[in-house]
C-alpha cells in the first residue's frame, strides 16, 4: 500500500466529509446533554439502563472484577448474569479515568458511552461499504447509519445507558474485518502448497477472532454473527471451488477466527447453564462443529478435486443434509439444545412474548413507520447485490446479503432485532445509491466506474483455465431509451435517499429527553431511604456457590417491569425484574396479582419471604392483560375485560366495539389494592347488559341488545331473574367502565396496609384514590372480636383520606393499621369503629406485626 495516497487532497476531503458525519451522529444523539439540566438521572432509561449503572457502581467499586451472580433481583433465588462483562467495564473504566465517583458524576460520564458506540459506525459502515462497493456507496451509507430513526437510534440516544449500541458496533466490527478477509483472499488466494500465501489469512483469522471475542465479551448474542458465518461458509467454498480452488482460504479465516473464539470464550468463562443466551458450553461446542464443518467442506473439495464442479455442490448438499440428520440420531441432546435455543432467538408460538414490546413479532407497519422510504432502498441494494453476484460472483457480496437477509428474520421474528437491522438498511441503501451515480455517467459519455475492493478483478482460474474477465459496473455505450430509463432509475434512487433522510433527521431530531418516571423515582427513593436494611451489601461481589441470605433479607413484589429501578434506586431485591424471572409459576408475581384469594397471595409472600407489595396504576390498566396472559395464557384477559358491541342508535345494523370491566377484574389483587385501597367497598352504580352470544349472532363478540344503568340492588336482581334455559341465545352480565367502580362488593385486604403512595394523581372518572404508585407492607394483622364492619381513618403522605373497612369473618376482625399513631408516610389520626355498634378500638403495632388477638 502506498501511504502516501492517504494525504492526497480528495483523501483528506473524504476523510474529513466521515469526520464530520461521525460527530454529527454524536451531537444529534447527545442533545439533552446540553439543556443545562443537572439532575441527570432524570435522563436515565427507566429498566435496563439503570440496571447498567448498578452494575458500572459495582464494578467501581471492586475494580477489575465482575459480578457473576446477582442477589439484589429474583429474590428470594438471586439469578446467574447473561450480560457480558465488557460494557459495566467500560463504564468503570471511564469513570476512573475522568475521576467520576459520585452517582451524578457516574451517570455523567457513562451516558455518552452508548451514543460514542453509535457515531463510530459511521467510519465502519464506510469502511464496510467501501470495500464492498466504492467510496460514493460508502458516504451515502454512512450518512445512512448516522440519521436512521428506529430502535437504533432510540438504544444510542443519551439516557438509554445499555450494550444495544455496543452489539451493533461489536458486531459491525467483526463484519468489516470479515469481509476484508473476503476481499483479500479473493485477490490472493490461499495454495496449500505454498506457505507464504498462509500468513495473512492467519493473520486475519485471528484479528476475526478478537473482534468476535470482545463482542462476546460485551453480549452472547454475538453468536447471531457466527450463525451467519456458518451459512456463508458453503456458499464461500462453492465459489472458491467454481473458479477453481479448493476453499483453502475459507478453511484458514473461519478455522482461525473460531479458534480464536473459543480460546476467548474460556477466558471469559463458563458462567452458567442453559441456553446460549448464557456464557454456557454450549458456545465452545458450536465454534467447534464450525470449525469441523469447514474441515469437512474442504476434505469434500480436495476428494473431488478432480470430478466436476456439480459433484461437489452435490456433496455438500448430501453431507449437510446427512450430518443433520447424523447430530440428531448420534447426539440427540445436543440437536435439541441447538434448535431450542434457535427456536428462542428467531421465534417462538409462546404467548408470553407477544406480552413483552421488545419480544413482539415485528409488523409492517412497524417497518415502515421506522424505515419507510430506506425499505425500497434496501430492496434496491439487495436487487444490486444480486445482479453483481450473478455477474461477479464475489463472496463479499454473498456474505452481505446473507447477514441482511439473516437480521431482516430475526426483527420479523422479535422487534427488539430492529437495532441490528438498521446496519444492512443503511448498508444496501449506500450500495443503491453508489450504483446510481455510477451510471449516472453514462448518459453524458463518460466513462463507467469499476467496482472498488475485491470487485476489481476476480482472481484465480476458472475450470476452464481462463482468467475471468476484469468487471466494471457500466456499459461503454446505450441507446437513448436505455439512458433515459438509466436518469429515471437515478431519479427514483435520489429522491427516495433525499425521502428518507428527511423523515430520518425529523424524527432524530423531534426525539425528546428520556425521563425517569418520576412517580417510580419517587417512591423507589422513599422505599430505600424508609424500609429495613435487606443485609445483602448493594456494592458487594457474591459467589453463587457460597452465598446464602441472611435471616432478616426480604423481597419486594411488583411487576417485572419494575425490577431494575427496585434494585438500582431503592437498594432493594425485587421478586420479578425484567428478564421475566419471577413472573410465572405459582409463586410469580403474575399468579399474585391475579388471584381473588388473599390466602393464596398471603402464601406467596410467606414463599418468597416478601414483606412489601408495589403496584403502580399501569399495572392496574395498560399491563394488566400482559399479568392475565403470564398467568393463564389459555384464557388472558378475557375473564377480567370482555369487549361487546354496542349498536349504533342511528343504524342498527352497525356497531362500535367497546372493553368492559367485569366482576373478575374487580376481585384480583392488583385492583383491590390499587383501587380500592385493600378496603372493603361496596358497588354503587353499575351497567346491566343483556346480550346475543356469539353462537347465536355469528359475530366474534356479545352484541348488546338491551341494557341500562341503574344501583347494585337493582342490577343484581335483574341478573337473578334471568331465565337462561328460556333464553339460551342471550346472556346478562354486571359490568363497568371505570377502575374502582365494582359491580360485586370488594372484600377487605386483612394483611396488606398502605404506607406511602406518590404525589401524581391520575385523573379516572370520579375515583379519588388513583395516585401513580403505592406501596404496601405485608403483616400478620391483629385479630379483634365483633361483627359488623370497622371503619378507619386513613391520611396518606400526599393528603388524600380514605375510610378503611373491613367485615368480619367468623366473629373475627383482621386488622392492619394501628391505631392514633403513623405507619410508613401514613398517618392513622383515630381509632377502629364498629358502624353498627359504635364500639371504638385501639390496636398497637407490636399487635399488628405479631398478629395478636385484642
Amino acid at each position: 500500500m502506498e501511504y502516501s495516497r492517504c494525504f492526497k487532497p480528495f483523501t483528506l476531503i473524504l476523510g474529513g466529509i466521515i469526520l464530520l458525519l461521525t460527530f454529527f451522529s454524536f451531537i444529534i444523539r447527545t442533545l439533552p446533554a446540553y439543556s443545562g439540566n443537572a439532575d441527570v438521572l432524570m435522563f436515565v432509561g427507566m429498566d435496563d439502563p439503570t440496571y447498567q449503572l448498578r452494575r458500572i457502581e459495582q464494578v467501581i467499586a471492586n475494580y477489575p472484577n465482575i459480578a457473576w451472580f446477582e442477589p439484589m433481583t429474583y429474590f428470594p433465588n438471586g439469578q446467574p448474569m447473561h450480560w457480558g462483562p465488557l460494557f459495566p467495564f467500560l463504564g468503570a473504566t471511564l469513570c476512573l479515568i475522568t475521576g467520576a465517583v459520585t452517582r451524578t458524576e457516574i451517570i455523567s460520564t457513562t451516558l455518552f458511552i452508548p451514543c460514542a458506540m453509535a457515531a463510530l459506525m459511521v467510519p465502519i459502515i464506510y469502511l464496510t461499504v467501501s470495500r464492498i462497493a466504492d467510496w460514493k456507496a460508502g458516504l451515502a451509507a454512512a450518512f445512512f447509519i448516522a440519521i436512521v430513526p428506529g430502535q437504533f437510534f432510540f438504544r444510542s440516544f443519551y439516557g438509554y445507558l445499555d450494550h444495544h449500541a455496543g452489539e451493533v458496533f461489536f458486531g459491525s466490527l467483526f463484519c468489516l474485518c470479515y469481509i476484508f478477509s473476503l476481499v483479500y483472499c479473493r485477490k490472493h488466494p490461499v495454495d496449500l502448497k505454498d506457505k507464504e500465501t498462509w500468513k495473512v489469512p492467519i493473520l486475519l483469522g485471528i484479528l476475526c477472532g478478537i473482534t468476535y471475542v470482545i463482542g462476546l465479551a460485551l453480549m452472547p448474542t454475538m453468536l447471531l454473527f457466527a450463525l451467519i458465518v456458518a451459512i456463508f461458509t458453503p456458499a464461500w467454498f462453492i465459489i472458491q471451488r467454481y473458479i477453481g480452488h479448493l476453499g483453502a482460504s475459507a478453511l484458514i479465516i473461519n478455522s482461525m477466527t473460531f479458534l480464536v473464539a473459543i480460546i476467548g470464550f474460556f477466558i471469559i468463562g463458563v458462567h452458567s447453564e442453559g441456553g446460549l443466551n448464557y456464557y454456557t458450553i454450549g458456545h465452545p461446542i458450536v465454534y467447534s462443529l464450525l470449525i469441523f464443518g469447514n474441515i469437512l467442506l474442504f476434505g469434500f473439495s480436495y476428494k473431488l478435486r478432480d470430478k466436476p464442479y456439480w459433484y461437489y455442490v452435490g456433496a455438500i448438499v448430501g453431507v449437510t443434509v446427512l450430518g443433520i440428520i447424523t447430530l440428531a440420531i448420534i447426539f440427540p441432546d445436543l440437536f435439541a439444545y441447538l434448535m431450542a435455543n434457535a427456536n428462542a432467538f428467531f421465534g417462538s408460538d409462546d404467548i408470553h412474548w407477544k406480552t413483552i414490546q421488545e419480544a413482539r413479532p415485528w409488523s409492517f407497519d412497524d417497518a415502515w413507520r421506522t424505515f419507510q422510504y430506506s425499505l425500497l432502498l434496501f430492496g434496491a441494494g439487495a436487487a444490486v447485490l444480486l445482479y453483481r453476484i450473478r455477474k461477479e460472483l464475489c463472496p463479499s457480496h454473498v456474505f452481505t446479503l446473507i447477514w441482511a437477509v439473516v437480521i431482516l428474520y430475526a426483527t420479523c421474528q422479535h422487534i427488539r432485532y430492529e437495532y441490528y437491522l438498521a446496519v444492512p438498511v443503511a448498508i444496501l441503501a449506500g450500495i443503491a445509491v453508489g450504483f446510481v451515480f455510477n451510471i449516472v455517467n453514462l448518459p453524458f459519455g463518460m466513462k463507467s466506474g469499476v467496482s472498488a475492493g475485491d470487485d476489481k478483478s476476480r482472481s484465480g482460474k476458472s475450470k476452464s483455465g481462463k482468467s475471468p474477465e476484469t468487471v466494471r459496473t457500466g456499459i461503454s455505450s446505450k441507446s437513448g431509451v436505455v439512458k433515459a430509463g438509466s436518469l429515471i432509475f437515478l431519479a427514483i434512487i435520489i429522491v427516495l435517499a433525499l425521502l428518507f433522510s428527511y423523515q430520518a433527521l425529523g424524527r432524530d431530531l423531534a426525539m425528546g429527553a428520556y425521563n425517569l418516571n418520576p412517580d417510580w423515582r419517587e417512591t423507589t427513593e422513599w422505599l430505600n431511604k424508609n424500609t429495613p436494611d435487606p443485609g445483602v451489601d448493594y456494592y458487594t461481589i457474591y459467589d453463587e456457590k457460597n452465598f446464602t441470605y441472611p435471616d432478616n433479607a426480604y423481597g419486594v413484589m411488583s411487576w417485572w417491569d419494575y425490577g431494575h429501578i427496585i434494585t438500582y434506586l431503592g437498594k432493594r431485591m425485587p421478586n420479578a425484574n425484567p428478564f421475566q424471572y419471577g413472573v410465572s409459576g405459582p409463586n410469580g408475581s403474575a399468579r399474585f396479582f391475579m388471584t381473588h384469594n388473599e390466602s393464596e397471595a398471603d402464601q406467596i409472600l410467606d414463599n418468597l419471604k416478601t414483606k412489601y407489595v408495589i403496584t403502580d396504576y399501569e399495572m392496574d390498566t395498560g399491563k394488566f392483560w400482559a399479568m392475565s396472559t403470564w398467568d393463564d395464557p389459555d384464557v388472558g384477559v378475557y375473564p377480567y375485560q370482555q369487549t361487546f358491541i354496542f349498536p349504533n342508535p342511528d343504524d342498527p345494523r352497525s356497531g362500535t366495539p367497546h372493553p368492559i370491566l367485569t366482576n373478575e377484574y374487580y376481585q384480583t389483587m392488583i385492583s383491590r389494592l390499587h383501587n380500592f385501597d385493600g378496603a372493603y367497598t361496596e358497588p354503587e352504580n353499575v351497567h346491566f347488559l343483556r346480550y346475543m352470544k356469539p353462537s347465536a349472532s355469528g359475530i366474534s363478540a356479545p352484541v348488546v341488545v338491551d341494557g341500562a344503568q341503574t344501583n347494585y340492588s337493582t342490577g343484581k336482581t335483574l341478573v337473578n331473574s334471568f331465565n337462561a334455559q328460556e333464553n339460551p341465545q342471550y346472556g346478562v352480565i354486571l359490568a363497568n367502565l371505570g377502575y374502582a367502580e365494582p359491580v360485586e362488593p370488594v372484600q377487605a385486604l386483612n394483611h396488606y396496609r398502605l404506607i406511602f403512595e406518590s404525589g401524581t394523581k391520575i385523573p379516572v372518572g370520579d375515583a379519588k384514590n388513583l395516585n401513580y404508585v403505592k406501596i404496601f407492607e405485608h403483616v400478620k394483622g391483629a385479630h379483634i372480636s365483633g361483627d359488623g364492619i370497622l371503619e378507619l381513618l386513613v391520611k396518606t403522605n400526599t393528603g388524600r383520606e380514605f375510610i378503611y373497612r373491613t367485615q368480619s369473618v367468623n366473629g373475627t376482625f383482621t386488622v392492619p393499621y394501628p391505631t392514633e399513631t403513623s405507619v410508613g408516610a401514613i398517618t392513622i389520626p383515630g381509632k377502629y369503629r364498629n358502624a353498627q355498634t359504635g364500639i371504638e378500638y385501639l390496636v398497637t403495632e407490636d399487635q399488628i406485626t405479631e398478629g395478636q388477638t385484642i
